[in-house]
C-alpha cells in the first residue's frame, strides 16, 4: 500500500520537507489505512455479536420470569421440593437395584463354590439372606456369617454335600474303580450241538 509521500511523488507534486510533514500529520489525523479500517470493522462486528447474544439471554430471562409471574411463592416452593423428593427417591431406587445386583452376584458365586445346584434352592435362600428385616448383614461386599448359616440349614434339609461327604464319596468312587473284577465260571463247558438226524431218502 502506498503512503501519502509516494502518492504525491507519483503525481509529480514536489513539496518541501515542512509541507510534507504537515500533509502527513493531517492525513494521519483525518484518515485511516485499510488495515485500520478492517480492524475497526471486526471490532464492530464482534460488538454486535455480543450485543445480540446478550439480547437473546435477556429475552430468555424475561420469558422465564413471565412464566413465574402469577405463581404463588409458597406453591412454587412446594413444587420444587416435590421434584427434589422425586429425584432423591429415583436415586435411592437406583442405588438399591445396584446393591441387590451385587448381592445376588456374590451369593451365586458362593453357591457355585459350595455346590448348591438347584435353582429353586438358590432363589429361596437368596431371598432369606437378603431380607431387609430378618436377613444377614451386608458388610464390605459380603454377607456376614453366610457359610455358617447355610451349613445349619443344610443339616436340616441337606441340599448340598459337605466337604466331608464329598471326600467320602470320592474315596468310595476311587476304591470301586481300583477293586479287581471277577468273572463268573459257573457256566461250565457248553455241549457241542447235536448233529441233525439223517432223513430217509424216498425213491
Amino acid at each position: 500500500m502506498k503512503n501519502i509521500e509516494q502518492i504525491l511523488k507519483d503525481a509529480g507534486i514536489e513539496v518541501t520537507d515542512e509541507q510534507k510533514a504537515a500533509i502527513v500529520g493531517a492525513v494521519k489525523e483525518n484518515y485511516k489505512t485499510i488495515a485500520d479500517y478492517d480492524k475497526q470493522v471486526k471490532k464492530t462486528e464482534a460488538a454486535e455479536t455480543d450485543r445480540d447474544a446478550y439480547k437473546g439471554q435477556l429475552d430468555t430471562a424475561n420469558e422465564t420470569l413471565e412464566k413465574f409471574k402469577d405463581i404463588d411463592p409458597d406453591k412454587q416452593a412446594q413444587e420444587i421440593e416435590k421434584y427434589k423428593q422425586a429425584a432423591r427417591e429415583a436415586q435411592d431406587n437406583a442405588n438399591k437395584r445396584i446393591l441387590e445386583r451385587d448381592q445376588r452376584d456374590w451369593l451365586n458365586r458362593e453357591f457355585d463354590e459350595i455346590g448348591v445346584k438347584a435353582n429353586h434352592t438358590r432363589e429361596y435362600y437368596s431371598n432369606k439372606v437378603m431380607d431387609e428385616k430378618d436377613g444377614l448383614k451386608w458388610k464390605e461386599g459380603a454377607f456376614v456369617g453366610f457359610r455358617d448359616y447355610l451349613a445349619k440349614e443344610n443339616e436340616k434339609d441337606h441340599f448340598y454335600q459337605t466337604e466331608a461327604e464329598k471326600a467320602e464319596a470320592e474315596a468310595k468312587e476311587k476304591a470301586a474303580g481300583s477293586a479287581p473284577k471277577f468273572t463268573d465260571k459257573s457256566e461250565g463247558k457248553k455241549e457241542p450241538a447235536a448233529e441233525p438226524k439223517s432223513v430217509p431218502k424216498i425213491w
